[in-house]
């Protein structure tokens, strides 16, 4: 039986890959019966840490919850952080998420962010980060590794049928030019 109302799920999502989906599994089954999906950083884009854009991040974070069925149990919202440090990070969550009761994350700094601001921060199992990790989705897109193994088959047809491959190598090659 889920423990809270309504939690959120914190992260960047560049790209939404298949250990997401299975985090959101997760706390849908054990922690919570509605899920909020922070897109943090909404903001950036075009960068090495952050090459989608906030509303492609959306668009396949939604894509990944229709195919796997579970979008009428989440709701996705896009948080800017501050662009100098992440002291706005917790009141733009509450400005731009409806009322939870917790935020989930592993990141200790994440963790450090919500939880000094009163906010409940619960971890939840690890499924297989090593393997499945932003920077290591978007390592195996640049060396054309078999990288959609590693999202979900409606993330990888958004990536290919948008060009996203090609932005991320040109946001890859610009960063060793002046």
């Amino acid at each position: 039986m889920p423990k809270f109302s309504r939690g959120v799920f914190w992260g960047r999502f560049n790209p939404p890959h298949k250990g997401h989906l299975e985090v959101i599994r997760h706390l849908l089954e054990k922690e919570c019966k509605e899920l909020v999906v922070a897109i943090g950083s909404a903001q950036a884009s075009h960068t090495e840490k952050n090459p989608f854009t906030g509303g492609e991040r959306l668009i396949m974070m939604k894509a990944l919850l229709q195919e796997a069925g579970l979008e009428g149990k989440t709701i996705i919202v896009q948080v800017p952080d501050d662009s100098d440090s992440y002291v706005n990070t917790a009141s733009n969550l509450r400005l731009f998420s409806p009322k939870f009761d917790c935020v989930f994350t592993n990141r200790a700094v994440i963790r450090e962010i919500f939880s000094s601001s009163g906010m409940a921060v619960v971890r939840f199992p690890d499924f297989d980060y090593k393997k499945f990790s932003g920077s290591n989705v978007r390592a195996a897109m640049l060396s054309g590794s078999d990288w959609q193994a590693l999202v979900p088959k409606a993330v990888y047809e958004f990536i290919k049928q948008n060009g996203l491959l090609e932005r991320l190598k040109t946001v890859e090659r610009d960063k060793y030019q002046p």
